[in-house]
């Protein structure tokens, strides 16, 4: 729980320092309107809670394809901290359905929001309750701490992201850019593509990893539900070149 645990110490200590953060905010950049609060109506509860349950035809890590078949469950919670600064608790458990493997992650985000920007920093504990890797190959738990930069252009998110896992002693970098598109009030779809690359994570050395593709469809015949069915491509290529796949999932999410 040590990284987990050093991110939730970053959130105490940058919630008293989110002020003088503000001060060097660009006035030429114009901040977002801020929104409507959500009536009763809309939420269940409004308390910032999340909870989501999945199913991947192919389960697939920074590129990597680890199984296929899996269903997964995760709660997610936002703390807001200051106007700019908030908190994300997100515990979550993968079941293969043709295997052993099993899976839980702890994830906790720190978040500062600034006009188009936000600025990331996660910690993650990879747990293995039955320490098997599919096929009764043992795995050791792992750590991993990521920093993630995003900006934000209309409907257009533009990430960089870099990892390092204590226990591969690696590093992992990604740059995504997804597009929303609002088909109507209760539809919309949003193309993403990824490219990823590592050092010492899937091999030795720097090199690239992998070029993924998703299309996502999120509907939402109630402000409070949403259904995000998926169809995407893996291309993996240097430390990973493994052959393409092509795969797809679905995802319910209610928040209360």
């Amino acid at each position: 729980m040590k990284i987990f645990s050093c991110v939730v110490a970053f959130a105490l200590i940058g919630s008293t320092l989110a002020p003088a953060a503000r001060a060097g905010v660009d006035p030429l950049v114009a901040e977002p309107a801020a929104a409507a609060p959500k009536s009763d109506k809309d939420l269940p509860g409004g308390i910032g809670l999340d909870w989501s349950v999945g199913y991947d035809s192919h389960y697939i890590f920074h590129g990597e394809q680890l199984l296929r078949n899996t269903f997964w469950s995760e709660v997610s919670f936002d703390l807001p901290l200051t106007k700019n600064l908030s908190l994300n608790l997100t515990p979550w458990f993968l079941q293969a359905a043709d295997d052993d493997y099993n899976e839980f992650d702890l994830t906790g985000t720190l978040t500062l929001a600034l006009g188009p920007w936000e600025f990331g920093i996660a910690g993650a504990e990879f747990y293995y309750p039955r320490r098997s890797l599919g096929g009764g190959e043992g795995t050791r738990d792992e750590q991993e701490m990521t920093v993630t930069i995003s900006r934000g252009f209309g409907p257009l998110t533009a990430t960089v992201l870099g990892a390092y896992s204590f226990s591969r002693e690696g590093f992992y970098y990604e740059a995504s850019a997804e597009y929303e598109i609002a088909v109507n009030d209760s539809l919309s779809l949003t193309p993403c593509a990824v490219i990823g690359a590592d050092t010492d994570y899937f091999g030795d050395g720097t090199d690239t990893n992998h070029v993924g593709l998703t299309l996502t469809a999120a509907y939402k015949p109630l402000p409070w539900c949403t259904f995000s069915p998926y169809v995407a491509g893996n291309f993996p290529t240097g430390h990973l070149d493994t052959g393409n796949m092509l795969f797809g999932g679905i995802k319910l999410t209610v928040t209360f």
